[in-house]
């Protein structure tokens, strides 16, 4: 194999070549040029530590194609493990619990899904592999968090129509009030807020907790709003302001609508509204306080009066809490109260 005539052109694209091109394609480009020096190919294969076998070959992909006969053809590469049918076993792994396969465990790790694919489509994967098909797929690796179990009354549409009749029934002088409690405590509720850059807020707790129990009671007509703190939840306490009630309202029939805690429903209360049958006692649905609209207003209270704040004392904790429930008009209270 004799190596053509070069032209100026194709010396000054070789000498090029040794300086920029990286690699073989450098080497190849300087084995051209001492060919052409009149080198032999058994000392050239020598410098370059081959055959004179690959000297020849390239002498004649420079024949053909000038110096860009010197590059490496494109090649198709070794295939790809993550087919589209691996890719689909993974994305069905990942959607069923690890249980339904077989696998004693509570969630995927990386190592199970490698095992699971190669048991499934005989393909071995790497685990750096599956992370990226984990990615690709939307997911990322973190802790999950507790959330409540979600639970539905079975006698749900029964007991709201139970509230509406009895609604209906009581004619439009009667009053009609959501009621429940919540507890107020010197401990501040820790809520976000706009802090100044590095500066991180410190808000001081009470070295001794204490806290008070607030009952509230929305007439949902109106928005008109009634409130009594007592020491503790306890049934007794709601009995009490349960009379705070009738005294409110002394001449009107009253429905009070609350949820199904443990004080609402004790056998004392029970006797208590039997003897005071003026006011009607109708509980909602259980597991659903979210359709008791005075949790908003206590939403609000917290948001607004307890969070990020220590008071000097469970006084000044209630004088304020007095002052928030004085400025909230009822049409106020009822906006609160239809937030979603």
């Amino acid at each position: 194999m004799l190596l053509r005539e070069l032209t100026d052109e194709d010396r000054k694209e070789l000498k090029r070549m040794t300086r920029r091109e990286i690699g073989r394609v450098s080497q190849r480009a300087q084995m051209i040029l001492l060919v052409d020096q009149g080198r032999m190919y058994t000392e050239i294969a020598r410098i370059f530590d081959t055959t004179t076998v690959t000297v020849r070959y390239w002498i004649g992909r420079f024949n053909d194609q000038g110096p860009a006969g010197l590059y490496d053809q494109p090649r198709s590469g070794r295939p790809r493990k993550v087919t589209t049918a691996v890719r689909a076993t993974i994305d069905d792994l990942v959607h069923h619990d690890p249980t339904e396969r077989g696998y004693v465990a509570t969630l995927w790790t990386v190592a199970m899904v490698v095992m699971a694919v190669m048991a499934i489509t005989k393909v071995t994967l790497s685990a750096s592999t599956v992370r990226g098909v984990l990615r690709d797929l939307g997911l990322r690796w973190g802790r999950p968090r507790l959330a409540m179990p979600v639970k539905v009354d079975p006698d749900k549409a029964r007991k709201q129509w139970l509230i509406a009749e009895a609604i209906l029934e009581a004619g439009p002088e009667a009053v009609v009030l959501y009621a429940d409690e919540s507890r107020l405590q010197l401990l501040p509720l820790i809520r976000a807020m706009w802090q100044w850059a590095g500066q991180q807020l410190r808000v001081p707790t009470p070295g001794t907790n204490e806290s008070r129990a607030v009952f509230g009671a929305l007439d949902i007509r109106t928005g008109q709003w009634i409130h009594l703190v007592r020491p503790t939840m306890r049934a007794a306490d709601f009995i009490v302001f349960l009379e705070h009630v009738l005294a409110q309202y002394p001449s009107v029939p009253i429905i009070l609508v609350v949820d199904n805690f443990g004080s609402h429903t004790a056998h004392v209360v029970r006797e208590w509204c039997e003897a005071h049958p003026r006011l009607k006692l109708m509980f909602l649905p259980t597991y659903c306080s979210h359709l008791n609209p005075v949790e908003n207003i206590w939403r609000q209270l917290k948001s607004k009066v307890a969070a990020n704040r220590l008071y000097g004392s469970m006084a000044v904790l209630l004088e304020t809490v007095d002052r928030f429930f004085a400025q909230m008009t009822p049409a106020q209270a009822l906006r609160w109260a239809a937030a979603a």
